[in-house]
């Protein structure tokens, strides 16, 4: 342990590592449907064999471990399988992540840690279990942006985020937006609260990371494109070799990867729907609000420079890449995960890494819920009735009220 734990800690710590496994397991119990859509199977169609396209590096690990393995893996059940594997890697990362925390913080803050942890594996746990994100490319980014945020906490191999972050930008040129924050944010942090050589080196770092990303994404959403049309049938007879009927594919994404069309106004009944929800969505998560405007409003005003001040603004502004998915795409599901993820991941980030403003914030938001609600315990637990977030649809809890609301007024869902 970071800080010597005593015997009763260390028994409180493994309790908890155990309760999060099992709560793990149960989320795997009540979600997962035991099948793989056509969009996700889709993606390991896609390989460099067709030319450096987007969203091909998957697809191309998995075609050379098939040439490689004495096994048929251009099949259904090799990739679902393989994604069960990926999901459950992704479920035992998160623990890892939260015991990391736990075990780095200051003994002072510990307490607050765990609670953050719970609403951590809230969010994470039932994410890729659903029927709609089993298989999808975040987990894969998911994955791998927490072997970079391991070697931040660390600070040991952090070069190792230059690499990691092509090979995200490889699988998925969204990682730009959705997840590319998680590393850049604490790169940022460092090189706010560093001096002399190590402020350097975290400068070197954050531009290394964020050229190259910016550059592959430049490439993928432009100039990858060029072939499209003479490839594009026989990347549609292999997505449907991977199908779990061995006939269907996602039209739209091969469209969008492979010819490089605009699916925008093909999913204008998708964009209906999300104008539709997101009331619904805010009003079920407008509680938090005042929470979160506390914690912020306390936070700036602890912050004793005005480096700190860059840093807590970066903290704070980091979810605004994830602006353009809103406006421009339909996976609204998607997106409100990788917003409340970010926020929650990077207030346990800045507690290991020191961050003294926001554990003492997160302290004093603490006692006033404790202070103002009768149940604090709510705040806490209420995200579990709102999970899994899905795909276009955000969650079943949203979708419902959306449909709930429209019956009463005597309207009719976009069709």
């Amino acid at each position: 342990m970071t800080e010597q734990f005593d015997k009763v800690e260390k028994k409180r710590y493994r309790q908890f590592i155990g309760a999060m496994l099992a709560f793990a397991v149960f989320y795997y119990l009540r979600y997962f449907k035991h099948t793989m859509t056509e969009y996700n199977t889709t993606l390991f169609a896609m390989s460099y064999k067709y030319g450096f396209i987007s969203r091909g590096m998957l697809g191309t690990i998995w075609a050379g471990l098939d040439k490689i393995l004495p096994l048929d893996l251009m099949t259904y059940e090799a990739v679902y399988w393989f994604n069960w594997g990926i999901t459950w890697l992704f479920s035992l990362l998160v623990i890892v992540f939260l015991g990391k925390c736990i075990r780095k913080v200051k003994a002072e803050h510990r307490h607050n840690m765990y609670y953050m942890a719970i609403a951590c594996a809230i969010y994470f746990f039932p994410m890729f279990w659903s029927e709609e994100m089993f298989g999808r490319l975040d987990v894969y980014l998911y994955i791998l942006t927490f072997i970079c945020l391991f070697a931040l906490l660390d600070e040991k191999a952090e070069w190792i985020i230059i690499p990691i972050g092509i090979l995200c930008m490889c699988i998925h040129q969204g990682f730009v937006f959705t997840n590319a924050n998680l590393i850049l944010v604490p790169l940022f942090y460092k090189i706010m609260t560093e001096e002399g050589k190590r402020r350097k080196k975290y400068i070197l770092l954050f531009a290394g990371f964020f050229l190259t990303i910016s550059a592959l994404f430049l490439y993928f959403e432009f100039f990858s494109h060029g072939n499209g049309a003479s490839i594009y049938k026989e990347v549609v007879a292999a997505a449907k070799a991977l199908s779990e009927n061995g006939k269907g594919y996602n039209k739209s994404v091969i469209q969008h990867e492979i010819l490089g069309k605009d699916v925008y106004d093909s999913e204008a009944r998708y964009h209906a729907l999300n104008r539709t929800e997101f009331p619904a969505f805010l009003v079920l998560y407008a509680p938090y609000l005042p929470i979160v405007i506390h914690f912020f409003k306390g936070l700036f005003k602890r912050s004793e420079s005005g480096q700190s001040k860059w840093a807590h603004a970066a903290f704070l502004l980091g979810a605004c890449t994830i602006l353009p998915q809103y406006l421009l795409k339909v996976d609204f599901g998607r997106y409100a995960f990788t917003t409340f993820t970010y926020y929650i991941v990077m207030v346990m980030t800045l507690m290991v890494m020191q961050d003294k403003a926001v554990a003492d914030q997160l302290e004093t938001t603490k006692e006033k819920i404790k202070a103002t609600i009768p149940v604090p315990w709510i705040v806490l637990l209420y995200p579990m009735f709102l999970m899994p977030f899905y795909d276009v649809i955000i969650s079943g809890a949203t979708s419902k009220l959306r449909t709930l609301v429209m019956e009463v007024l005597g309207m009719q869902l976009p069709g």
